[in-house]
């Protein structure tokens, strides 16, 4: 095997797969809903009328408002200065003009749960409330008919991008009457703003996701709701919401949906039943101009996560609570810590991928580093000088083996010469060579990739890390964003050609050797015009400590071999 290919090789292909599995990404953003409309439903509205009365809440870190027309959220806008950019606020409502579809919104009907013996509560799904008390930091919404009397109540907790919402439901009637509630967050996004471009995923992915109070995290993504994947248990159709929800088993500690920056979350709190968690993401498009959501350019999909609620029965007079906590914002791990005071399983909305063990313990130096020196760019190089300096004794047989294999060039190309019209019997010589001079290339190869795991987490560390999210550094404006001037990702690429000089094939093609000489940095010059800033410190980083490292292993090994030739000499010459 030339030059220790295998490891790179390997190590290319999984920066490919880690290019479009996460990418750079946020939650934000201006999207139209007009050439959307709501399919039709068999969800019953009351007469909204024309009026709409507004209730805004305010914090150090978000403004948040709330609609008289089925009270939930309107609007949710980041205000601290690091979520402001442009000078317009990081608003991450989607369906602002969507009543049916807007975050916090409480359904009472839902028709996959309907007794026939027991007439609803309500008439409608969505009602025009009363607001009776309107503060910055507390909402108040009434609503009243002959069967039935509604309060909802939605205050600002005091804990970062966190509200609680909630509702009482008060039977009127002079019989039993019956409800099933259903707690709602939603985004909704099209398909050119997922779509990915080159090598770089799109900001707006989003996912929904479940998870239990044991800490376990159920994702989907739109692939996870196809068509022939809603089949056996586990999917509930409701005629209320059309499409099918997927019910995630285990009792719900978060239902969200969210993507790496960003996530909106709920946390189910007072209640007389368990609720279950069910997710959706539904594809809409304009079924009047088009026939199927591809030819439609301004399709897209509503992603769709709810807790809902066992079927109750309340006798005259009789009244029920329902309240649960929401999260809207940054996937910050200080602010998610204090969610709930600390109580729930939030740090979990962060995912961190497969080597989420590892990837923990980075976040938690990487923190660390940040609280000794406030800079992030600065964190990020400490970071990746300790992960390689103690990873460094992996690379060390990698180099030693690249070495000796360098020393066999010469016969190497001999066999090359040999044996060009027979591969077979070249393949053959080639170990037979190895095998005299005690070189195993695959000795090399099998330390880096024990150490992959680590730069696999290092990597989903910063692409996940919202700490970066218009952050400057150096001439970066944003270390979540590619470099507007492209400067780095040509340092990158002239640091991938000066480590391909240092490191030349062993043999082979001379045309092969150019290839890989200027493919390489070329390659990776392009993935850095796509990638977070951040990402490409990390990069540079690591590619000069590589250059160093290298050296250093190499000056070595030549130090020993001539010291053990001169102490030979003079072995000879004594004797």
């Amino acid at each position: 095997m030339e030059r220790d290919s295998a490891f790179r090789f390997l190590f290319i292909g999984g920066l490919i797969v880690l290019l479009y599995l996460f990418g750079s990404k946020l939650f934000g953003g201006d999207s139209s809903l007009v050439a959307q409309p709501l399919r039709r439903e068999t969800v019953a509205v009351s007469p909204l009328g024309a009026g709409e009365r507004l209730c805004d809440l305010r914090s150090a870190d978000f403004h948040a408002t709330l609609s008289s027309k089925g009270a939930s959220l309107k609007h949710f806008a980041l205000i601290a200065p690091k979520y402001v950019k442009y000078g317009k606020a990081q608003e991450l409502s989607t369906t602002p003009d969507v009543p049916l579809r807007q975050q916090l919104a409480f359904l009472w009907r839902n028709e996959g749960a309907k007794r026939k013996d027991i007439p609803w509560q309500l008439d409608f799904d969505l009602v025009n409330y009363e607001l009776v008390r309107a503060t910055d930091k507390e909402c108040v919404f009434h609503y009243k008919d002959a069967n039935v009397e509604l309060t909802r109540t939605v205050r600002v907790t005091g804990n970062p991008y966190e509200l609680e919402a909630a509702a009482t439901i008060k039977n009127l009637a002079s019989d039993k009457r019956m409800h099933a509630l259903t707690i709602h967050t939603v985004a909704w996004r099209t398909k050119s703003e997922v779509a990915g471009h080159m090598f770089s995923v799109s900001p707006f992915v989003t996912h929904v996701e479940c998870i239990d109070k044991a800490g376990t995290a159920v994702r989907l993504l739109d692939q996870d709701f196809e068509p022939e994947k809603f089949t056996g248990e586990g999917f509930v159709e409701t005629p209320v919401n059309p499409g099918d929800w997927r019910q995630i088993p285990g009792q719900p500690d978060i239902a969200a949906v969210s993507n790496a920056y960003f996530s909106h979350a709920l946390i189910p709190r007072t209640s007389p039943a368990v609720p279950v968690c069910q997710l959706q993401i539904e594809e809409r498009w304009d079924a009047s101009r088009h026939t199927k959501a591809s030819d439609d350019p301004q399709s897209g999909a509503m992603y769709r996560a709810r807790l809902a609620y066992p079927p109750q029965v309340l006798t005259p007079g009789q009244e029920q609570m329902y309240s649960v906590l929401t999260y809207v914002g940054p996937k910050d791990r200080t602010a998610l810590s204090q969610v709930g005071g600390g109580h729930h399983h939030v740090d979990e909305l962060i995912d961190l991928g497969f080597f989420s063990v590892i990837a923990k313990v980075l976040v938690a130096f990487l923190l660390k580093v940040y609280s000794i020196i406030p800079n992030w760019g600065v964190a990020i190089i400490v970071l990746t000088i300790t992960a390689r300096t103690l990873l460094f004794p992996l690379s060390v047989p990698s180099i030693k083996s690249m070495m000796k294999m360098r020393e066999l060039k010469p016969e190497l190309d001999e066999l090359n010469v040999k044996y060009k019209d027979d591969p077979q019997a070249k393949g053959l010589a080639q170990m037979e060579l190895w095998r005299k001079h005690k070189v195993n290339p695959l000795k090399g190869c099998l330390p880096q990739l024990a150490s992959m795991p680590v730069w696999f987490a290092l990597y989903t560390t910063l692409q996940t890390a919202v700490e970066l999210y218009n952050i400057p550094f150096l001439w970066f404006p944003d270390l979540s964003q590619p470099d507007p001037y492209f400067i780095l990702p040509l340092i990158i690429g002239l640091t991938s050609f000066v480590q391909q000089k240092l490191m030349p094939m062993q043999a082979g093609d001379p045309a092969q050797q150019k290839m890989m000489l200027y493919f390489m940095p070329a390659m990776f010059t392009v993935f850095m015009l796509f990638l977070p800033a951040g990402l490409g410190v990390y990069m540079f980083t690591n590619s000069v400590l590589g250059i160093l490292q290298q050296q250093a292993v190499e000056s070595h090994v030549r130090r020993t071999a001539q010291n053990a030739a001169s102490k030979a000499i003079e072995v000879k010459i004594k004797a």
